[in-house]
């Protein structure tokens, strides 16, 4: 496993043991555009990537999502998310899509399943 893939591995972990960062994912309070988490700045640096809510979409199964996207940190972040953002455009480039179903409860394994299918996804 690539060690950028195993650091979002390791926020996926930290968010999904913390029901109120679990909560923002299910039940946003972020507007379209703004970063979802983390929010503090040690978290910032420790993950090294941000996840910013991008609205509600309805894929094709006819459910509707809300839709994140993640994307690498500036400044002083793990070496792994720092190479990745170097070879894919920088701060703006989105390493992957996020889609985790309108109207759920928060839990845990919704979460950690859906985070599993995006990370799948990143080049």
């Amino acid at each position: 496993m690539p060690s950028t893939i195993k650091t979002i591995f390791t926020a996926v972990k930290f968010i999904a043991g913390r029901p109120a960062d679990l909560r923002k994912f299910f039940v946003p309070t972020a507007t379209r555009g703004k970063t979802v988490w983390p929010k503090t700045p040690t978290d910032l640096l420790r993950y090294g990537v941000r996840w910013d809510y991008d609205g509600i979409v309805t894929k094709d199964d006819g459910k509707e999502y809300h839709k994140y996207q993640m994307q690498p940190n500036a400044g002083k972040i793990p070496s792994s998310v720092k190479q990745w953002r170097d070879k894919n455009g920088g701060t703006h480039a989105v390493m992957t899509t996020l889609y985790i179903p309108k109207g759920v409860e928060p839990e845990a394994t919704v979460f950690e399943d859906a985070m599993a299918e995006a990370i799948e996804n990143i080049p």
